[in-house]
């Protein structure tokens, strides 16, 4: 019998949808297992490339996990699936809105039940706090997490900020203004290293034995953990609900009320990195000199799939 595989995922530039081609190739060329692709769209899109104000203004909602309306799904919520994967991008450290508003569907509900899932992640760099809320929405639905890839731009955090800006709101990949690299998951990563991943997956698949698959992920290069950025998501963890709360209470998202605060902050968030980003440089060099057990046990815990009580 065949086993049967669902990916579900939300794209707007086809970034993360590389990426989830690239890891699952080893699967599709297997005729012993049958893949559902199911492509999450929002009633009303989320734009590619993003205005200034459209990709602040997602910021709030992003943070306060508001969902989104989202078209009908074509899965069938009842199906014998036997793994589960979800392919998302973190926004603002969070969950992306419109995978956020799947994980809180009766339908999720539903299907993830006493499913194994493994996440797949495409972003600029910081993805640590999107999976703690991921792995919160799953234990939430019963679901089990095993495993989890993540895939960044290799670029030095003050470069790729410039680059995702280019890319986000105006659709620039390329080396930007002929001086920056191009943004993005390398092409080296996903031909040569990801489908190293998905024969992990597709081992672990065939025999149904997950305990060891996130550690074979994690020995082939599957988890990318900083500890400078480690440290600057935990101050973003912090001032990020704040922001989102303050905003809000000039309205729901579009309104003309908070477009100030809206506008504000986008001017603080790059800001902030850029005069933060610097400093906790310096102090993630001397961190694993003053807290060497510390650093070591922050980054094994974000590496694996347990959920902190």
């Amino acid at each position: 019998m065949k086993k049967k595989v669902l990916v579900i995922y939300f794209t707007q530039s086809g970034q993360l949808n590389k990426a989830v081609k690239a890891t699952l190739g080893p699967l599709e060329n297997n005729a012993e297992i049958e893949i559902d692709y199911e492509q999450l769209k929002p009633k009303t899109p989320y734009p590619f490339p993003w205005t200034y104000m459209q990709f602040f203004d997602a910021f709030p909602e992003t943070v306060r996990g508001t969902a989104c309306e989202l078209e009908p799904f074509t899965f069938n919520t009842s199906g014998n699936y036997d793994l589960v994967i979800i392919a998302y991008q973190p926004w603002f450290l969070s969950v992306s809105v419109p995978v956020n508003s799947f994980l809180q569907t009766a339908e999720a509900k539903q299907l993830l039940k006493n499913k194994k899932v493994v996440t797949i992640l495409a972003c600029r760099n910081m993805w640590l706090n999107a999976q703690e809320k991921m792995k919160v929405a799953l234990q939430s639905v019963e679901a089990k997490l095993v495993g989890n890839i993540t895939y960044v731009d290799k670029s030095a955090n003050l470069i790729s900020l410039v680059t995702v800006f280019a890319f986000a709101l105006g659709g620039v990949q390329d080396k930007y203004l002929g001086i920056f690299p191009k943004y993005g998951v390398s092409e080296k990563e996903l031909t040569e290293q990801a489908p190293v991943l998905g024969e992990i997956i597709l081992k672990h698949l065939k025999t149904n034995e997950y305990s060891n698959q996130q550690q074979e992920l994690i020995d082939a290069g599957a988890i990318n953990i900083k500890s400078n950025l480690m440290l600057l998501e935990g101050r973003g963890k912090v001032l990020f609900p704040l922001y989102a709360n303050y905003i809000s209470k000039k309205g729901t998202s579009g309104t003309a009320d908070r477009k100030t605060r809206v506008r504000i902050f986008g001017i603080v968030l790059p800001t902030a990195i850029l005069i933060l980003s610097p400093i906790i440089t310096i102090l993630s060099r001397l961190a694993p000199v003053l807290f060497p057990k510390k650093i070591k046990r922050e980054t094994d815990y974000y590496s694996n799939n347990s959920l902190r009580q």
